[in-house]
Formats: C-alpha cells, sequence, structure tokens
C-alpha cells in the first residue's frame, strides 16, 4: 500500500517529481561530465600518442649521426626504439603558392604517421602532405622545391618534384602550429613526409628514442622516469656525437696525408723528370756550344786560307807577268811549284768549307731541337710549380678546415620541447581546475533545493504520516516511502545525468579543442570511482536531506501530526519600523513583504537557491572576463616589442648586425635574461631572471605597471631591491617588502627585497637593475637577448626569417605568434565557459520553477481565498508573484556577492605555470548575471500562472479556521 501510495503521490506531484530529477541530474551531470573531461582528453591523447609511438627523447648532433652513430646509440641507450631521421625546411611551390614546408623521412617505428586519405608513397619522388595545409583535391599534385630556396637544406633532395600520394596527421604536430623556419615569413605553413632514398642526404638529422614504458601522459612518475634515464641518454649522445667528430677529424686527417704522400711523389717523380730533360738540355747546350766553337774553328782556318790563297794567286799572277815579259826573275820550277800548292790549297778550302756548311746544319738543327726543349721544359717547370702551389693550398685549406671543424654540440629534448604536447596539457590542466571547484557549488544549490522541496512535501504529508502512524505503520516504513521518492528521482537523475555528462561534456570540450588539436576522437571514459562519488553525492542531497527532513515528524504522536500546524503567531516585520516607508505602500504590497519576511525558512531558502544559481552565473561570466583578452593584455599594454631575439655569441656580434639592417638604439634593446631558482617563505620556483640597464628606453618596449595601472619607476630601483610579477605575487604571497631569495649553478644565493609588483600574464619574471646585479650579485654576463622593434610597413615574420638565416643568431620569437597562440588556447576555454553559463542557466531555470512551485503548493488555501475575495486574474498573479520576483531580486544581489567570491576561489584554483589569469568580472557580467536570474523569474512566473488558474476556489473551505 506505501509503494501504490508513492506511485500515486509521484503522479500527483510529477512536476515536483521532475524538478528533483532534473536538480539532481544537472548537478550530477555537471559534476561527472567536468571531473571525467580532463582524464577522458588526457587518455584519449595518451592512446593516440602511444599508438603512434610518440617519441620519449629527440637526440640532436650539429654534426649529425651515421649509421654507426646510430648503432652506438642503440648499443648503449636502454629503450624499446631507437629510430633515426632526417628532415630539412624548404620552399616548395605549390598550386602556384610557395610555402615554408618541413620535409620528414617517413618513420617506422617511432612517431608514425597516420595517412587519412591516400596510401603510403611507394617511389622515392612520391610524398604525404599535411592534412591541415592540404585537402584531398591535391592528390595526384606536384610539390616543387622552389628554385627560391637560398639554404644548403633545398641541396638535401634527390628530386625536384614530389607527387602528393596521400594526406597525413603525425604526431609531432597534434596542434595547429608547425613551428617557426629561418624561410620565408618565418613561419611553417605545413609537413610532408617522403621516403627515405627520396633524400640526397649523407646523415641523419635526428634520432628519436621511445623507452620501455608507455606511462600516463604528464603524470610524476614519467616525469621521474625521464629524469632518471636523462643522464644516460646524455653520456650516450655525447658519447656518439665525440666518435663521429673524431671519424671526421680521422678521415680528413687521412684524406690530408694521402694527399701530402701524393704531393711528394709528385714532385719526387715530375721534379726527377724535370731534373732530366734539365741534364739533357744542359747536355745539348755543351754540345751547341762545342759545335759553335767547331765552326768558328772552320771559319777560322777558312779565313787563312783564302788569305794565303789571295796570297798565291797574287804571287802566280807576278809570275805570269814576268814570264810573259821574259823576265830573268821568272822561275818555272818555282812557278810550277806555287801552281801546285794553290791547287792543293783550293782543295783544301774546298773540303773546309763543306765541312762548315754540315756543321752549320747541325748546329742549326741542334739550336731548334734545344730551344724546344728548352720550351717544353720551362712550360712543365711551370705547370709543376703551378700544380705544386695548388695542391700545397688545397693542403692548407684542408688543414684550415680541419682545424675549424668544432666539437660535435648536442641537445637532449624531451617532449616539452613539443609545442602541441605541452601546450595541450596546460588546457587539460585548466579544465581539470575548474572541474575541481565549480561542481561542488553546483551540489550545494542542488542539495539546498533538494532539502527545500522535500521538506514542503513532508509538511504537505503531515496528516497521511499521521494517519500512517496510526494505523501500524512503523516510521521507518513511513520514512522508506519519502525516501523512495527522493532515492527513485535522485537515481534515475543521477544516472541520466551521469550518462548524459560524461558523453555530452567531455565531446562539446573536445569539439572545440578540435580547432587547435588534430588527433582522434575522444574516448568514453568511464571511472567507476566519479561513478560512485556521483551517486553517492546526489544520495546524500536527495535521501539524505529527506531523511533530515522527516526526522522530527516521526518522532511525534499520530494524534499530533494529524492535527495540522498551528500558524506562526503574527508579529511585524523590521520594514513596519521603517513608518516614513511602510506608511507609502498599498494594502497588497504591504501583505507581500509580511508573507516574504514572515517566513524566514522560504525566505532563506529562495534566496539562497536563487542566489546560487546567480553565483554560478557570475563565475562563469568571471572567467571568460579573466581569460578572454590576456594575450592582448600582454602583447599590447605590457610587451610592446615585436620581436625577442636571442644571440649566441653576444651583444659585440649583433649590434652591427642590427645596424646594418638599417635599425637604431632607438629600435632594439639588448638585456640579460636567464633562469634561477626563487625561495619565497616556504616556497621555490624556477622562474625567469631579466635584467634591464638603468635605463628609460625600457619603456618604449616594456610597460611596468602594477594591477592598478600605476606605472612603476624601473630605473628608481635600488640595489638589492627587485620587482616581481602579479602571478608570483599570487601564488605565493609575496608583498611589497618581502624578501626573495635567488640562486642558480652560476650564481650565490642572493637576497633581494621586493620593491613593487608589477603585471604581467605569460610566464613569471623577477626584474633588477643593471648596476642593481653588479653591486648585489657580481659581474654582470654578456647580454644575449634583444627586444626589437620592427619598422613600420614591415612584417616581424619576414624580419625574423631573415635574422634566423644570420650565424650570430640563435632564437628569433615574434610576439605575434606567441599571441596567436595563447589567444587560441583562449578561446578553447570558451566552450567550458559556455557549458558552465548553460548549465548554471538551466540549474537556475529549474530552481525557480521548483521554489515557485513549492511557493504556489504551500500557498493554494490562501490563493483560492484570494479569489474567493473577487480578486481579476492578473491581480491574483501579481499578488503570488510578486513575492516570487522580489526574492528573485534579493537572491540575486546576494548572489552577485557570493559570485564575486566563488569566481576568485575558482580562479585561485586554476594554476597554469604558464599564464597568470587576469581575475576581474566586469560590470556586463554582474548585469547579465543579474538579469538572466530576474528574467527567469518572470518567464517561470509566466508559465506557472496557468497552475493559479486552475486552483479551485473551493480549496478555501478547507482550511481549519
Amino acid at each position: 500500500m506505501l509503494l501504490v501510495s508513492l506511485l500515486r503521490e509521484i503522479k500527483e506531484t510529477f512536476g515536483r517529481f521532475l524538478a528533483l530529477l532534473l536538480i539532481i541530474g544537472l548537478g550530477v551531470g555537471f559534476f561527472a561530465g567536468l571531473k571525467v573531461t580532463d582524464p577522458a582528453m588526457r587518455t584519449s591523447m595518451h592512446e593516440y600518442l602511444k599508438e603512434q609511438v610518440f617519441f620519449d627523447y629527440r637526440l640532436i648532433s650539429s654534426l649529425g649521426f651515421e649509421k654507426e652513430d646510430i648503432d652506438y646509440l642503440k648499443n648503449h641507450i636502454e629503450a624499446r626504439d631507437i629510430e633515426p631521421s632526417i628532415s630539412f625546411d624548404i620552399l616548395a611551390d605549390y598550386n602556384e603558392m610557395s610555402h615554408a614546408i618541413k620535409a620528414i623521412s617517413i618513420p617506422d617505428k617511432i612517431n608514425k604517421i597516420v595517412v587519412v586519405e591516400g596510401r603510403l608513397p611507394k617511389e622515392d619522388d612520391e610524398c604525404l602532405a599535411d592534412s591541415y595545409l592540404f585537402d584531398s583535391t591535391s592528390i595526384g599534385s606536384i610539390v616543387t622545391i622552389s628554385s627560391s630556396n637560398e639554404t644548403e637544406d633545398s641541396d638535401h633532395f634527390k628530386y625536384k618534384e614530389y607527387k602528393i600520394v596521400g594526406l597525413v596527421k603525425s604526431p609531432l604536430f597534434i596542434q595547429y602550429e608547425r613551428g617557426a623556419t629561418a624561410l620565408g615569413s618565418g613561419v611553417l605553413d605545413g609537413f610532408m613526409y617522403i621516403n627515405e632514398g627520396g633524400f640526397d642526404s649523407e646523415v641523419y638529422t635526428d634520432c628519436y628514442v621511445k623507452l620501455d614504458s608507455d606511462l600516463e601522459l604528464y603524470s610524476d612518475e614519467y616525469k621521474a622516469l625521464i629524469d632518471e634515464k636523462e643522464d644516460m641518454v646524455q653520456t650516450a649522445l655525447d658519447a656518439a656525437a665525440n666518435n663521429r667528430y673524431d671519424r671526421i677529424i680521422a678521415e680528413a686527417t687521412a684524406e690530408l696525408d694521402d694527399a701530402k704522400k701524393e704531393l711528394a711523389e709528385n714532385k719526387e717523380e715530375k721534379g726527377g723528370e724535370l731534373a732530366d730533360a734539365k741534364k739533357e738540355l744542359d747536355d745539348a747546350k755543351t754540345k751547341l756550344n762545342d759545335a759553335k766553337k767547331q765552326i768558328s774553328d772552320y771559319e777560322a782556318k777558312e779565313a787563312d786560307l783564302k788569305k794565303a790563297l789571295d796570297e798565291m794567286l797574287e804571287n802566280i799572277n807576278q809570275m805570269d807577268q814576268l814570264k810573259a815579259v821574259g823576265s830573268e826573275y821568272y822561275d818555272e820550277v818555282q812557278y810550277q811549284t806555287l801552281v801546285a800548292t794553290y791547287q792543293q790549297y783550293s782543295a783544301n778550302l774546298y773540303t773546309l768549307q763543306s765541312g762548315l756548311e754540315t756543321a752549320r746544319k747541325e748546329y742549326s738543327k741542334g739550336l731548334k731541337e734545344y730551344e724546344d726543349g728548352k720550351a717544353g721544359y720551362e712550360d712543365g717547370l711551370e705547370e709543376f710549380n703551378s700544380k705544386i702551389a695548388d695542391a700545397e693550398k688545397e693542403i692548407a685549406d684542408a688543414e684550415d678546415e680541419i682545424a675549424d671543424v668544432e666539437k660535435a654540440s648536442t641537445y637532449l629534448l624531451g617532449r616539452d620541447s613539443n609545442v602541441g604536447y605541452i601546450c595541450f596539457e596546460s588546457d587539460s590542466t585548466i579544465v581539470g581546475a575548474i572541474a575541481n571547484v565549480f561542481p561542488i557549488f553546483f551540489f550545494l544549490v542542488a542539495a539546498l533545493v533538494c532539502m527545500t522541496t522535500m521538506n514542503r512535501m513532508v509538511e504537505d504529508q503531515r496528516t497521511q504520516i499521521g494517519v500512517l502512524k496510526a494505523l501500524g505503520y512503523s516510521s521507518t516504513s513511513i520514512m522508506g516511502k519519502f525516501v523512495l521518492y527522493s532515492g527513485s528521482a535522485s537515481l534515475l537523475g543521477a544516472t541520466l545525468g551521469f550518462i548524459a555528462g560524461t558523453i555530452a561534456f567531455p565531446k562539446a570540450i573536445w569539439f572545440a579543442y578540435q580547432m587547435m588539436y588534430n588527433t582522434s576522437e575522444i574516448s568514453y571514459y568511464f571511472s567507476p570511482a566519479m561513478l560512485i562519488i556521483s551517486f553517492i553525492v546526489a544520495f546524500i542531497c536527495s535521501v539524505g536531506v529527506t531523511i533530515l527532513s522527516c526526522r522530527y515528524e516521526m518522532h511525534e504522536m499520530a494524534a499530533s501530526l494529524m492535527r495540522p500546524k498551528a500558524p506562526k503567531a503574527g508579529k511585524r516585520i523590521f520594514l513596519e519600523y521603517i513608518t516614513f516607508f511602510w506608511s507609502r505602500l498599498k494594502f497588497l504590497k504591504k501583505v507581500s513583504l509580511r508573507n516574504i519576511f514572515r517566513y524566514k525558512g522560504r525566505l532563506f531558502m529562495m534566496v539562497l537557491g536563487i542566489g546560487g544559481c546567480t553565483a554560478l552565473l557570475v563565475a562563469g561570466f568571471g572567467i571568460y572576463d579573466s581569460i578572454a583578452d590576456i594575450a592582448v593584455n600582454q602583447f599590447t599594454n605590457i610587451s610592446k616589442y615585436d620581436m625577442d631575439i636571442t644571440l649566441k655569441d653576444g651583444e659585440d656580434s649583433q649590434v652591427p648586425l642590427l645596424e646594418e639592417m638599417g635599425y637604431t638604439t632607438e629600435d632594439y634593446l639588448l638585456y640579460y635574461h636567464t633562469s634561477v631558482d626563487m625561495k619565497a617563505g616556504k616556497y621555490t620556483k624556477n622562474v625567469y631572471l631579466n635584467v634591464y640597464d638603468n635605463d628609460a628606453m625600457l619603456d618604449k618596449f616594456y610597460d611596468m605597471h602594477d594591477e592598478k595601472g600605476n606605472h612603476i619607476t624601473f630605473a628608481d630601483l635600488k640595489d638589492g631591491e627587485t620587482i616581481v610579477n602579479q602571478g608570483l605575487s599570487d601564488r605565493y604571497g609575496i608583498k611589497v617588502g618581502d624578501t626573495i631569495t635567488i640562486s642558480s649553478e652560476d650564481m650565490e644565493k642572493t637576497k633581494l627585497k621586493v620593491a613593487a609588483i608589477n603585471e604581467n600574464f605569460i610566464y613569471n619574471y623577477i626584474y633588477l637593475t643593471k648596476t642593481g646585479y653588479e653591486n648585489t650579485i657580481g659581474t654582470l654576463p654578456e647580454k644575449k637577448n634583444v627586444y626589437l622593434n620592427a619598422k613600420e610597413g614591415e612584417d616581424p615574420h619576414e624580419i625574423g626569417a631573415k635574422l634566423m638565416n644570420e650565424s650570430d643568431i640563435s632564437v628569433v620569437s615574434a610576439t605575434v605568434d606567441m599571441l596567436d597562440r595563447v589567444d587560441s588556447m583562449m578561446e578553447s576555454l570558451n566552450i567550458i565557459v559556455y557549458l558552465v553559463i548553460g548549465c548554471a542557466m538551466a540549474l537556475s531555470a529549474v530552481v525557480v520553477f521548483n521554489l515557485t512551485n513549492i511557493n504556489i503548493a504551500e500557498r493554494v488555501r490562501e490563493i483560492a481565498t484570494v479569489k474567493v475575495l473577487g480578486f481579476y486574474k492578473e491581480e491574483t498573479r501579481s499578488y503570488v508573484f510578486r513575492e516570487n520576483i522580489i526574492l528573485s531580486i534579493m537572491g540575486a544581489v546576494v548572489g552577485l556577492v557570493l559570485g564575486k567570491f566563488l569566481h576568485a576561489f575558482i580562479m585561485s584554483e586554476i594554476v597554469v605555470d604558464l599564464i597568470t589569469f587576469d581575475v576581474r568580472v566586469t560590470l556586463f557580467s554582474y548585469c547579465a548575471a543579474f538579469v538572466l536570474t530576474v528574467a527567469f523569474t518572470f518567464i517561470i512566473d509566466l508559465l506557472m500562472g496557468k497552475k493559479l488558474e486552475e486552483i479551485s476556489m473551493t480549496e478555501s473551505l478547507k482550511a481549519v479556521e
């Protein structure tokens, strides 16, 4: 019979039952949905990265890796897999546009890619394209290595064109950002994967390590594992890099030695040949000289013979004259002897002249051969000397190159070097922080409304309880009816709420985050612990308050229960003592005010119930206010610079470069930047330390002011004083005048007095002047950081790309990139705010409906009596709902105050190391929360007007009096 009575009760008071169900469902759905969103997001990301075998370490060496180095790493690092990779940044032309692309070799074991559409490359001149940058129409198109590439990276590709055969997602790029580059605008547009054979590279550029573990993302256990293995991996990396350096030096030295040996052999061989040729020339020269002497001798003898012949001929002519005249001086014997001698001399002259002609011909021939040999020798000698000089120069250059080869620089990067990975941790942390606070207050409001509902129900059933007790039903059985009523509503509401919340909330929030992250769909996350907690809290809010509501009535006698409660004694309310106010009110308004303040329990429940909903709205709007404009405030009102540059060798190398690019000291500011451990009270935190010159120029690049907007004069900072940013002050309770201690590996512990607290939203900083640093800590190291403002009309990305091509530049960070990154993260968080506001509005509507329903139910006789007295329909509505509007306004006002504190508490629980939130609630948010609360009341009053019309006037006859 009690069960039948219960079912009848549910049917007759279905509105109240439904309100209880909805309140519990909203509470459980909001609680469970938000609580499982963080682990659901992390679990889904964990499963995705686990399936794709996301790296634990990324190893980089400035000299690259060869197969021997990879083998060495595999033998000296305890890991599940170690896989090398090749990657280069290039400008690629596609569809008449040029894009900055990161080309990566297709992995096999680590950082495995997901083909979204198409197929894997079969040929080396095929590629997979970034699904974020390209679409399905791109498959089959050609990506061309741009001719405008100015870096050597473009030489590392075997082909000039690659055919797109598929679209792909990569765990290396889980976020929309693709990273920075020295090409184009300074920002990568996308990526592509090609076979290793598509590269023309002798070395691997990276090496990825996956440890033999799949611990939960961002967990303390994972961080401990990474810290534990770091020394082992770093040692192996350094050793492999040193081995590579030694091989490079050894190979270069061996080649140099071979070149020197070859040079020496060439010198000896060619030198010997030239020496032989020189000897032959010298011999030929000697022979020519001998031949020339012989010719000279022949010519002298010829001259002597000719002279003798001339003399003989003259004597013969004289003898012929003497013979002709018959002179006695003529001697025939002498004459014949003279002629015979002449003839003999003539024959000798002929023979001599023949020998002279032969000697002259042989001399001419020998002279030509000598001159030809000499020319060949001189050409050979010149060629020999030139080749020797070139070889000696090459050897000298090779020696210089060997001397210039630097020891390998190594970089051991963890997952925290991946932008998407680290941003996802911040985003999911914010969701978790909101989930830790909001649902608790949500449940408190639900519990309060449940208590009001069950209290009213028990009072309505007072006579029935007395009848049941008189019939012999035990208190436990009677209480069981009410417990089953609220318990069934709670069970149904909790079940529906848990299912809907754990499905809808993660999917809705993940839908928003998919604007930033391109991974897999979120998986349903079932938490048995959350299910148990949700049902326990739901039963406490419903069954618990039901038991508390029934306990008093269960102790009364049946006869007492069957008699109606005596009405409360009439007494004045406090407003009646304010004569000038009270006397001006009309009668019905006085009645309404008396009804409001006379029943203090109802007043308390209504004000707190409605106030709680308003507070939730204020907190929801306040979260939006606190996160909406952080990026804009930071990078327009505080950080005024366009680029933050990190130098390799310090200011001496960079100032001339900036001046060559047309920048003056008005456009840039050098400063010192490092990280230190800051100890404040019992807290220790690693923060950034910026040291600026005592210069008014700082105001052009960074606006130092406190949270009230008062300017902080940095140049007035005294020795031993520092400025701390607002986030550190809020989290660690640092106030002006407090003392903090800073230290690092290169710095002794130094105590500093906090002189001011400045407003800063991105990262955590403390600040010192140059003289303050030198007089307090010691010599200031060389400044390696520069704030730079681009000139009007210049694109910071293009300037950054040019600077990145300079060997003296290490890092160029454009503030616009950071602004976009933080702004996108904040926009994704808006879905959480919308969900919070939406649920708060739904709860507000249900609470107002339920409380209004209770108010009407407990005043049925009064309303019937008013109708009997002749009140018109609108007058009756005004009489009843005027109280609701007043209570709603009172609750909303209380809710505005509660909301401010709730919002402050929630924001204090949302701790993200990257960001300091601008904790505030705007006037618009207060107004919106207030208006929405009152508007819900008006809407519910309109909907409930029909219920007033359904009240029969005969109900007034049921009054005992």
